[in-house]
């Protein structure tokens, strides 16, 4: 039998190096998920101001998109491990930052801000190097699993979610969490202490601006990898309205409680579990390039459900429906970006393509409130869903729907 098929191969909690990323993962994802929650609501705390809170989900939005291409090029020329324990030590030391500032300023929001546009570039710089960290540890043969298994601590984390919130807001100084959430981060940093990796041979030496190109260049000589790219752009800027703008139709439409919304978020995440523990079984059976295009086309029906059928348990079907499908083609774009490049292109892949990504997001958010305001949010559900099927028919007359 091939060693790459082996019993103990295919079982991917049996793969040490895997175990190791996963439980580092975890404590990463679940201090974020802590982080992102209580810092709203600290914000809030302070200011009295919706504002102040929208501004600091704008600020740590920033280094995604404006740092991702050159982070991917620094990761591509660095010890992957080293700079994934970097970018731990350097979150914990924003949080403890964020922490003190609370306690000794009089205005700790000169600190909150930076603190937290730093604490998301490392994040990104610790996710980018995480995927070449799996590239360079695990068997090409569990690529597509191992990733699917990473992707359910998202699910996890939102599950739990509402419950964290509400513990949260009992907390008489929330700011006290940033302690729990730096002491996380440094048992993430112990865990790849663990981690024994392959050195890669050292990149040739160029510029910056040289790096970026030649990772443009990969990118654009993949052209199923390419065509998959410009579907992203325009599903996750459908994703993104219907998800910010369904949350608007259940409170200003629906009259939902924030308890009956947590329950929407609690099901995108059960959603997001079901689809990461079946993706890499699924593309077995479909290959990998039927399954993202058919995951695309069926999430599009979950955006017409609400509009279909108004209610709250329509809308809890229709969180859940998108996050398990559009959770496969996730990890369809993911998994197939992690096999059809090389390690020491990897990084900087990673960066652009994690660029473009979200290039359409910030526009097409903005532009839906607007839409909504104008006609209605049923209309915008419905442009969603038809939107998402071009770009699933798209694909579909492409070379993608021949990726096994």
């Amino acid at each position: 039998m091939d060693a790459l098929t082996t019993p103990q191969q295919r079982s991917i909690w049996r793969n040490r190096p895997f175990v190791i990323l996963f439980s580092s993962a975890f404590f990463v994802a679940f201090s974020a998920q802590i982080y992102n929650l209580a810092l709203p609501l600290l914000v809030y705390e302070l200011t009295q101001s919706s504002q102040m809170m929208g501004w600091m989900r704008a600020v740590e939005f920033l280094p995604n998109l404006v740092l991702a291409m050159f982070i991917g090029v620094l990761v591509d020329r660095v010890d992957k491990k080293r700079w994934s324990q970097a970018m731990l030590c350097g979150q914990a030391v924003m949080v403890i930052a964020s922490y003190l500032a609370v306690e000794l300023l009089s205005n700790p929001l000169w600190v909150l801000f930076p603190a937290a546009f730093l604490m998301m570039a490392f994040n990104y710089g610790y996710h980018n190097a995480r995927m070449s960290m799996m590239k360079n540890t695990l068997p090409q043969a569990v690529q597509n699993t191992a990733i699917a298994r990473m992707s359910s601590l998202n699910s996890v984390m939102e599950t739990v979610g509402p419950v964290l919130s509400g513990a949260l807001m009992l907390l008489s100084a929330i700011h006290n969490v940033f302690i729990a959430v730096g002491i996380m981060l440094l048992i993430a940093y112990w865990q790849l202490e663990r981690l024994e990796i392959t050195p890669i041979e050292a990149p040739k030496r160029q510029s910056i601006l040289s790096a970026l190109r030649e990772g443009w260049l990969m990118l654009r000589a993949e052209t199923n990898m390419w065509h998959i790219t410009l579907a992203v752009m325009v599903i996750n800027t459908t994703g993104a309205i219907f998800w910010i703008q369904a949350i608007y139709f259940a409170k200003a439409e629906l009259a939902l409680n924030s308890v009956e919304v947590s329950y929407l978020i609690a099901a995108s995440g059960v959603g997001g579990l079901m689809g990461s523990f079946t993706a890499d079984k699924v593309r077995n059976k479909m290959g990998l390039g039927r399954l993202l295009i058919v995951s695309i086309l069926f999430e599009s029906f979950g955006f017409v459900v609400p509009v279909l059928f108004p209610g709250l348990g329509a809308l809890i079907f229709s969180f859940l429906w998108v996050s398990a499908v559009g959770l496969y083609s996730s990890i369809c774009i993911w998994s197939y970006r992690q096999e059809a490049f090389e390690e020491k292109y990897l990084g900087r892949v990673a960066g652009i393509t994690g660029s473009l990504f979200k290039l359409l997001m910030p526009v097409g958010l903005a532009a839906s409130g607007y839409i909504t305001a104008a006609y209605g949010v049923e209309p915008l559900f419905v442009a969603c869903f038809v939107i998402q099927l071009f770009a699933a028919g798209a694909l579909m007359f492409s070379k993608v729907r021949l990726i096994v």
